[in-house]
């Protein structure tokens, strides 16, 4: 059997019958320091994650961010022990208590358990090497844990990183070994594409990371493609990279919707739908004139959306100005002001400027119609323009 996969068995084996619940009440009762963070809800512990590996790899999606005050609302709650390392982190998902991690200490290496609160189970494994300087130099994890036999085959995906570090550079090298079930469907699907039927070769991935340089390598060491992140390794550690920002991004995003509007002006759209659920915004319309669900609900339109940004990097662009203004990238609707306030300001504008009638409904929203949805559409529309929307979603 692989070591990998010897490890993690082992590593289970450990805490697959640990009490959890009581070790929580101990450390929350008699923590020493406490800290928050609100935001990076599609990580598992958010900042204090044990690998920074996930997070440059899915292109700087956000881990959330630290906060002072969490008296507004926060994501993650963490707790310190007396040496100032992690010992456990709450997730909270729609303010509720919903998962915990847990960080266990042993020479130089740490386990991470990632535990579903409230299904009373582990979900991830994870394990954490260190050098004699503290650099982290291995990480192996298993996640979507759902079943264990007694040869330690999972039907989860397991992952091994190694670190390499010279001067100021860091040579990481991911190995993935993805779940494959044992049914008929598989069986044929692999034999139809002549593939082995295996579950035990992995997928490697080579990088490097110079300044804030996340490089891709193929398997001549050359390097394949490369893009900034929001970070520098110091001594194994990460350091904050604000990225510069010479594209006028904002004065883009107006241009780009002008045009696209007067794209429209011979559909005679009664309501115009700046989808904010990502970076890349996109606009819709309906020509719908009756005050029905199908005129104030996205779900309803036709497939004519049209992205803002023809060029992708500008969307990344916006991330990056957006994470330098300590904006969360993953709500851009909800909680992010600085986007929000932006954005009806050049509503306002084109407005002013004739670009469109004031009878046109324009609304700034992402998927899920929100209280601020709400808010937004009042100050960019004239009342009785959206008196349906406001009725539809009443709130």
């Amino acid at each position: 059997m692989e070591v990998t996969k010897i490890e993690l068995f082992e590593l289970y084996e450990k805490y697959a019958n640990f009490d959890f619940e009581s070790v929580f009440g101990e450390i929350s009762q008699n923590n020493l320091s406490i800290k928050y963070s609100r935001g990076g809800i599609l990580f598992p512990a958010g900042v204090y994650a044990p690998s920074y590996v996930e997070e440059m790899m899915i292109t700087n999606c956000n881990v959330g961010k630290e906060i002072e005050n969490p008296s507004g609302g926060f994501d993650f709650k963490y707790y310190f022990d007396d040496k100032d390392r992690i010992v456990l982190s709450e997730k909270y998902l729609d303010g509720r208590l919903s998962y915990l991690n847990f960080y266990f200490y042993s020479g130089d290496a740490c386990d991470f358990i990632f535990y579903n609160y409230k299904a009373k189970h582990i979900y991830t494994i994870g394990k954490s090497f260190y050098d004699e300087s503290g650099k982290i130099i291995r990480y192996i994890q298993l996640d979507g844990i759902s079943r264990l036999d007694k040869d330690g085959y999972k039907t989860s995906k397991r992952e091994e990183q190694l670190f390499r570090y010279e001067d100021d550079v860091v040579y990481i090298t991911t190995k993935k070994y993805y779940p494959f079930h044992d049914n008929e469907f598989e069986r044929a699907l692999y034999a139809q594409y002549n593939k082995p039927f295996t579950f035990d070769k992995p997928t490697i991935c080579n990088m490097m990371v110079r300044e804030n340089v996340l490089y891709y390598l193929n398997n001549n060491g050359k390097i394949s493609s490369f893009w900034n992140i929001r970070f520098k390794l110091v001594d194994g550690k990460k350091v904050p990279v604000p990225l510069p920002k010479k594209v006028p991004v904002f004065k883009i995003i107006k241009e780009r919707i002008i045009e696209i509007l007067n794209a429209w002006k011979d559909k005679h759209p009664t309501v115009v739908w700046l989808n904010c659920q990502s970076a890349d915004i996109e606009m819709q319309y309906t020509t719908v004139t009756d005050d029905s669900e199908d005129k104030w609900n996205i779900a309803f339109y036709d497939a004519n959306e049209v992205e803002i940004f023809a060029e992708k990097k500008h969307a990344q662009v916006l991330e990056d100005l957006l994470f330098n203004e300590g904006c969360n990238v993953d709500d851009l609707i909800n909680e992010s002001d600085y986007f929000v306030n932006r954005m009806i300001k050049i509503i306002k504008e084109i407005r002013k400027e004739g670009h469109v009638s004031d009878n046109l409904a324009i609304i700034i929203s992402d998927l899920e119609v929100s209280e601020n949805t709400i808010k937004i559409a009042k100050k960019i529309n004239k009342k009785e323009v959206i008196k349906g929307f406001i009725d539809e979603y009443r709130i």
